[in-house]
């Protein structure tokens, strides 16, 4: 059963697991000013769609930030 909401902790854990430095943690920064390439981002959506069923496309232009609010308004979406 898929947990129903992101938080700000597996946001975290994610980007650890992705090779993001624990000391950069400004996740309204965009994925490519991180310097995350495709590869962690798809690895980023792969384990969200393991965790939470949702398939997502994660953009060089979006933030971390951003794909947290995206997950959390598909699971409340999901909840309805």
């Amino acid at each position: 059963m898929p947990a129903n909401t992101f938080t700000e902790a597996d946001l975290r854990a994610l980007l650890l697991a992705v090779g993001l430095g624990p000391a950069q943690d400004d996740y309204t920064l965009t994925f490519e000013q991180l310097e995350l390439d495709s590869l962690a981002r798809v690895e980023i959506a792969t384990r969200i769609e393991d965790r939470f069923g949702l398939i997502l496309e994660i953009a060089a232009e979006q933030s971390p930030a951003q794909v947290a609010e995206l997950v959390n308004t598909s699971l409340a979406g999901a909840v309805s």
